[in-house]
């Protein structure tokens, strides 16, 4: 876009934030409606690629304006939230396949108590679910913090429409944010604390080293 087309118009910066927007909401709505582990995740991809794209957006709007300062932070925020992502959202989906071979469940609500039957990934597991949480100070909250930011910076912009607009997705991506995390706190808590609610959770045993290397890595 940039590089290619040359000129931008700042109404692409719109409907792209707005597209950004529209789609980390309905990902994280959908995601605190799951019970399934893996189908709770893939939710939370599309609510993460919502949030790129608001940093895409804002990118965009800012470069077309003529602030490019602030379009190359919103650039870098969404560049940086890839990476990020590709990290946390590797880890879980790795820890939520250790969870499915050592219970034979990925049903939230047939397990609990796994961290004492599986302690090691428990432990990366919740490190995943802090990133993606956008708790500081892991690799989740720096992109979002990034995006924020850029979000910020509406001040210089001469255009009422873009005034209100930037600060309607911040917000967005803020509510975003806070019910990704209650989603997560949901998963930690309902998979790892308390008892065991089937036979295959009370017989779980941690799996292998190499399944936990893959883990850690990440």
């Amino acid at each position: 876009v940039f590089d290619l087309i040359g000129g931008v118009e700042w109404q692409w910066g719109v409907a792209v934030l707005l597209v950004g927007a529209v789609t980390a909401l309905t990902g994280v709505l959908y995601a605190m409606m799951q019970s399934d582990l893996k189908r709770l995740l893939a939710y939370s991809s599309i609510e993460n690629l919502g949030i790129i794209f608001l940093g895409l957006g804002l990118s965009i709007t800012f470069i077309a304006t003529d602030h490019a300062a602030a379009g190359a932070l919103g650039l870098t925020a969404a560049l940086y939230h890839c990476l990020n992502h590709a990290l946390f959202k590797g880890l879980l989906f790795l820890g939520a396949g250790a969870v499915a071979q050592a219970t034979h469940e990925t049903d939230l609500e047939q397990m609990g108590g796994l961290i004492r039957r599986m302690p090691y990934t428990a432990a990366l597991f919740l490190i995943g679910c802090l990133s993606i949480a956008a708790l500081p100070p892991f690799n989740g909250f720096a992109s979002e913090w990034l995006t924020f930011q850029a979000a910020l910076q509406t001040p210089g912009l001469e255009s009422g429409v873009l005034r209100i607009v930037i600060p309607v997705a911040a917000a967005v991506l803020a509510l975003t944010a806070a019910l990704g995390a209650g989603a997560f706190v949901k998963v930690y808590g309902i998979a790892f604390l308390g008892r065991g609610r089937s036979r295959h959770v009370n017989h779980a045993r941690e799996v292998s080293p190499g399944m936990r290397l893959g883990q850690g890595g990440l």
